[in-house]
C-alpha cells in the first residue's frame, strides 16, 4: 500500500504528464478600461479609478444662489450627493435634457460628486500600444481636463480627468 506521500507524487506526476502541450501565451498586452459617455456630439471616456457608480437622473433639491451648473444635492441611499452639469461647468451650455440624462458618480479626495452627462456609452476597453500620442482637436474648454487620448477604430476616445475638475478653484466656487 502506497504512503499519503506517494500518492501524492503520482496525482502531482499525472497532472503534469496532461498538462504538458497546452499552450504558453508569452504576449500579454497591457490594457486600460474606462467609462464612455458623452456630453454634446463628444464621446470621451473616464477611468475606472474615478468612477464610483453611474445612476439614473435622482430627484434632487435645487439650491439657491448658485451657479445654473451647480444641479442640487440629491439623497442617494441616505448619502447628499452634489449633482453637476458636467457640460454646463466646462461649455457654459446647459444638459438638453436632464430628464434622459445620467449620472457619473466620480470619486476624489473629497468625498463624490454626480456629474450629469447626455449619455453613458459603456465600457470601453484599450491596449495601451493604442494610446494617441496627438489629441484631437478639441475645445479650449475641454483641453484642461483630457490627460490623454486612445485611438481605435479610427475614433479618438480623449481620457476625460474627473481629478483635474475637482481641482479646479471654480470647482469649489459654486456661489454666484
Amino acid at each position: 500500500m502506497a504512503s499519503p506521500f506517494e500518492v501524492l507524487q503520482a496525482v502531482e506526476a499525472e497532472c503534469l504528464s496532461k498538462a504538458a502541450g497546452l499552450p504558453i501565451l508569452d504576449d500579454v498586452k497591457q490594457s486600460w478600461t474606462g467609462i464612455g459617455f458623452r456630453i454634446g456630439d463628444m464621446a470621451l471616456v473616464a477611468s475606472m479609478d474615478e468612477v464610483a457608480e453611474i445612476l439614473h437622473m435622482p430627484a434632487f433639491t435645487q439650491i439657491p444662489g448658485v451657479h445654473s451648473w451647480m444641479v442640487g444635492l440629491a439623497n442617494v441611499r441616505g448619502n447628499l450627493l452634489p449633482l453637476l452639469d458636467l457640460k454646463g461647468f466646462v461649455t457654459g451650455q446647459d444638459v438638453a435634457s436632464k430628464k434622459g440624462s445620467r449620472v457619473l458618480v466620480a470619486k476624489h479626495e473629497d468625498g463624490v460628486t454626480g456629474l450629469i452627462v447626455d449619455e453613458i456609452l459603456g465600457l470601453k476597453h484599450f491596449y495601451l500600444e493604442e494610446q494617441a500620442f496627438e489629441i484631437p482637436s478639441l475645445s479650449d474648454s475641454f483641453r484642461p481636463y483630457i490627460k490623454m487620448a486612445f485611438k481605435n477604430a479610427d475614433q479618438h476616445w480623449p481620457v476625460f480627468s474627473f481629478k483635474k475638475l475637482v481641482q479646479q478653484e471654480r470647482f469649489l466656487q459654486i456661489a454666484i
